[in-house]
């Protein structure tokens, strides 16, 4: 009990580390800011174009840096904890690797939580509209409403990024540690939803943290759930641009579920002729 508790208690330093790099960014930004300004006063230039995009990108700029210094730093954490198991893998003459079959489930498993989630928050507006309105005050705060290219660099390719790394990465490694896989993918699951501080964002996110972390223990590889983060991710930017109808998302929820049934059904057959050979 002792053991699971410090393995509990150690599973969220990469967190806190996260924690700690974004509030440094904050202020680093904030101090670069104040330099700034002070250099245009002293150069008597009152006015820069580039300044002022920095102004009003700052919270994207800010978090897409301290994302990637996230991501140099706990790389090497990562590393560090998987080097014992990958060559034990290598041993057992296992080699992780994400074919064409890989890519297309993940490719549709990562359609179907988009279509799915934008399906029941549609259904959520009827429902709750008040709760509603402060998600969709959040997601133009992330950039939703009118993406540009800095919210576009954080959202699609730093966040798959640096928070697989962090919670199927770093968390859910070190929790499997000292606990069955099922318990540690549920745990970091629950840190993911909690992470993003939103109620409505953090159900969601909870049930996808768990998908993602089934995807890496299938696999074998963290590139799975990197991937299936990134087409979520970069999904939701298009259908937030080009306005997909209600409707819409609806046949579209049902076509990804279809092909994800048929994919598996599949898979079952392939496993059945490869045992009966």
């Amino acid at each position: 009990m002792i053991e699971k508790a410090k393995t509990l208690l150690l599973s969220l330093t990469p967190i806190a580390l996260m924690y700690i790099i974004q509030i440094a960014a904050a202020l680093g930004g904030q101090i670069l800011i104040i330099w700034a300004n002070q250099f245009m006063a002293m150069a008597h230039v009152y006015q820069s174009p580039v300044l002022q995009y920095a102004v009003d990108q700052y919270v994207y700029i800010v978090s897409a840096a301290s994302y990637g210094l996230f991501f140099l730093v706990g790389y090497f954490w990562y590393r560090r904890i998987v080097a014992g198991r990958r060559a034990a893998y290598l041993e057992r003459g296992y080699k992780s690797a994400l074919d064409s079959g890989a890519i297309i489930g993940i490719f549709f498993t990562a359609l179907f939580i988009q279509f799915a989630v934008s399906s029941l928050l549609n259904i959520l507006a009827i429902v709750a509209p008040n709760l509603m309105g402060q998600y969709m005050e959040v997601m133009e705060g992330l950039g939703m409403a009118k993406p540009s290219v800095i919210s576009m660099l954080y959202v699609v390719v730093m966040a798959p990024l640096a928070e697989e790394l962090l919670m199927r990465g770093l968390c859910l490694k070190i929790l499997e540690r000292s606990f069955p896989f099922w318990v540690a993918n549920f745990l970091q699951a629950l840190f993911f939803g909690i992470y993003h501080m939103n109620l409505i964002q953090g159900c969601y996110a909870f049930v996808m943290g768990l998908i993602l972390g089934r995807l890496v223990k299938k696999y074998g590889t963290l590139k799975a759930s990197i991937l299936c983060h990134f087409i979520i991710n970069f999904s939701g930017q298009v259908i937030s641009v080009i306005n997909f109808s209600v409707f819409g998302i609806f046949i579209g929820t049902l076509v990804c579920a279809g092909i994800l049934v048929l994919l598996y059904i599949w898979e079952r057959r392939k496993n059945e002729d490869f045992l009966y050979r």
